[in-house]
């Protein structure tokens, strides 16, 4: 069966279509289109009209590739950045109404656990953590941990970091603060007291787009495993906050995400230092993933 799974994050629409059996998934095709949320966000979080109308006119397009390729079931999940939009069920009614398609909507325990289920390969590192680096929130979870409601997400991400800040680019002292608001949080939601990972598993785009600047910056050879040291990351950090440089390095390797990149590179260096971890790996698997696998499970009985 081909099954298409669409997903929203802060920045764009994106699609993985696959063939799901009861034995394997196989990737046919995956597409992203732009659609930023965050530009058609009032501050109190509610999505305008033509907002509505740039994600109905993102799902019409993604839906029609879906069906170019002979998908037989397409499935829309709202993740962290839909949950945050407080005319939610406006939008849900009018992509609907356009579209035939409804939502199924993850909470965040749900969307870490889709997560982890994408990537229960790297627990056989044996000491690792994922994160999933969103708008506005982060997810994290053991990949040890088979629990769903042991696993978090939380209300912080590149986008309400960001918020607090009066420039375009952070200074060192919005890095300092970034740091405070991040252990703040981790503190208070207790999570994983104690522990200690050598890896952090990295999921989304936004941790792809660090990568980029990263294997730029360091002259990175191309690599079936994309990782990072978290030392370098500091470095790579002072970098792109004292350098006039900076600015450069990030808007040729991720344009569309260039002002929220320093903000979710200090977001994975705190969160790595936290639980005292020195490598982070970069993984190309995400919810949609994962969501896949549980559609598998089902198919499975």
């Amino acid at each position: 069966m081909k099954i298409a799974v669409m997903d929203f994050s802060s920045t764009a629409l994106s699609l993985l279509v696959a063939d799901v059996s009861r034995e394997s998934i196989e990737p046919l095709i995956g597409l992203r289109r732009s659609v930023s949320l965050i530009d058609y966000m009032s501050k109190k979080g509610r999505l305008s009209e033509r907002g509505i109308e740039k994600v109905i006119e993102a799902v019409m397009y993604l839906e029609d590739a879906a069906k170019k390729v002979g998908a037989d079931r397409i499935v829309l999940i709202a993740t962290a950045s839909m949950r945050l939009i407080s005319n939610y069920s406006e939008v849900q009614e009018s992509i609907y109404r356009a579209t035939g398609l409804s939502f199924d909507i993850l909470d965040g325990h749900e969307e870490a656990f889709a997560d982890a289920e994408a990537n229960r390969e790297y627990a056989s590192l044996g000491d690792a953590l994922l994160l999933d680096v969103g708008g506005a929130t982060a997810e994290l979870a053991d990949l040890d941990e088979k629990d769903m409601e042991n696993m978090f997400s939380l209300p912080v991400g590149p986008v309400t970091l960001r918020a607090s800040l009066e420039a375009i680019y952070p200074d060192e002292d919005d890095v300092r603060a970034m740091k405070r608001k991040i252990r703040k949080i981790l503190s208070r939601e207790l999570v994983y007291p104690g522990a200690v990972y050598g890896h952090v598993v990295l999921v989304g785009g936004m941790c792809e787009a660090l990568y980029d600047v990263y294997a730029d910056h360091y002259r990175l050879p191309d690599s079936a495993l994309r990782a990072m040291k978290r030392r370098k990351l500091r470095k790579l950090i002072r970098y792109l906050v004292s350098s006039e440089d900076g600015t450069a390095l990030l808007i040729r390797n991720a344009p569309e995400k260039a002002h929220l990149l320093i903000p979710a590179a200090v977001l994975v260096w705190t969160i790595a230092k936290h639980f005292k971890a020195d490598e982070l790996i970069i993984s190309s698997k995400g919810v949609k993933e994962g969501y896949l696998r549980l559609i598998m499970e089902e198919i499975n009985g």
